[in-house]
């Protein structure tokens, strides 16, 4: 291995150390299930490493790790129609208290019920700032399909979460056409999400989760073993 090729392989080895603990935590977010979010996140990387000298001279390469990541999970999961059973396997923050595990369990709980197509749209809606007709191409959906299950994932989790149902009497940005945008002029569907509580509930519950994940040493042990195995196996 020459010098080059040494110094890239290590500053993938740092990009993964860094960034797997967020990427695995928003996947799991999108999925439900640990076991699954640490399949796609490892191919997700696996396929970073390989592209690594065009990749490393983006802006954001964790942002096109995340990318690929979606892309994998929902060619795995849009055939389902319910969602998982059980909670993801994750331990409890270090300076997580009592009540805030219990909040963010909860939210994981009802996020990992939700149908496959109303969880993903609503978390890349709501928590990851996709528009809508973003995540109808990546997904391969109509811009309508994506506002109706993000809008339905809504519903269920805010009645679940005892909170205030969205006022659809006069608007209801979820299911509206799309509006003209452009410089000084605002997407209509994005306006109040900064201030929804059920985007507050799931920006704490990523938070809860990143740090579970980020703190789990021999986890990120076993992710960077996994990974070295198939970069082996792909050569």
């Amino acid at each position: 291995m020459s010098a080059e090729q040494a110094l890239g392989q290590r500053d993938f080895e740092t990009f993964f150390t860094c960034a797997y603990g967020r990427v695995l935590a928003q996947v799991i977010m999108l999925c439900g299930s640990r076991e699954d979010a640490e399949d796609v996140t490892q191919e997700a990387f696996l396929e970073a490493f390989r592209a690594w000298d065009r990749i490393a001279e983006y802006d954001l390469p964790e942002a096109w790790v995340y990318r690929v990541a979606v892309q994998r999970l929902w060619k795995a999961q849009r055939r389902r129609r319910t969602g998982q059973d059980r909670l993801p396997d994750v331990p409890v923050p270090v300076r997580a208290s009592p009540e805030q595990s219990a909040e963010a369990r909860e939210v994981l709980r009802l996020l990992a019920a939700l149908p496959p197509r109303q969880r993903v749209t609503m978390v890349l809606f709501c928590l990851h700032g996709w528009s809508q007709q973003e995540i109808a191409k990546t997904l391969r959906m109509t811009r309508g399909g994506v506002a109706a299950n993000v809008s339905k994932a809504r519903r269920t989790l805010k009645e679940a979460l005892d909170m205030a149902a969205d006022d659809t009497s006069r608007y209801d940005p979820f299911m509206a056409g799309p509006q003209p945008t452009g410089p000084g002029r605002a997407d209509a569907s994005r306006i109040g999400l900064g201030r929804d509580p059920l985007v507050k509930a799931l920006r704490t519950t990523e938070a809860w989760l990143r740090a579970a994940v980020e703190g789990d040493a021999e986890g990120l042990d076993r992710a960077r073993a996994a990974l070295a195995r198939r970069r082996g196996e792909s050569r």
